[in-house]
């Protein structure tokens, strides 16, 4: 890790994308019917409070890669740089057999909804059983080339 000294800390905040957004519009709608029978007003009060709510869940639970000399942590996970092996990006046309049919049971994932980008960190830490992490990530070639700096 003596070389990586010289690089500076990564730090990316992985919000979910337009996606989400779109997807959250259709909880007002049903919450809005569901509550009507109680009244109008009610019924958009409850619905603009959990559009609100699910908003703000995925904002707040959206996770951070940060990537330092001595560690790297994705949300509220994070683990000793001597214990990372290669990052490698997914290409595009792989993300979905890496995220279903050929995802190990034992690897630490964290996807962030509506975004594409994929990066599969191996790991060599003898203790631990996880092969590797599998994390998304809007700029992957930027991740794995930090990663792979020392």
């Amino acid at each position: 890790m003596s070389n990586s000294s010289h690089i500076a800390p990564y730090r990316e905040r992985v919000l979910p994308g337009l996606s989400y957004f779109a997807a959250t519009l259709v909880v007002p709608v049903i919450s809005y019917l569901v509550a009507l029978p109680f009244g109008e007003m009610l019924s958009y009060g409850i619905a603009i409070c959990l559009e609100v709510i699910i908003i703000l869940l995925g904002l707040v639970n959206a996770p951070t890669i940060i990537i330092e000399d001595a560690e790297l942590s994705v949300g509220k996970a994070n683990i000793d740089r001597k214990y990372i092996g290669r990052a490698s990006v997914i290409a595009k046309d792989q993300v979905f057999l890496e995220r279903g049919r050929n995802l190990n049971p034992a690897a630490y994932v964290r996807f962030q909804f509506g975004v594409k980008g994929l990066v599969k960190i191996d790991l060599s830490d003898p203790k631990d059983p996880t092969p590797y992490w599998l994390v998304s990530t809007r700029n992957p070639d930027l991740v794995a080339l930090r990663i792979n700096a020392d």
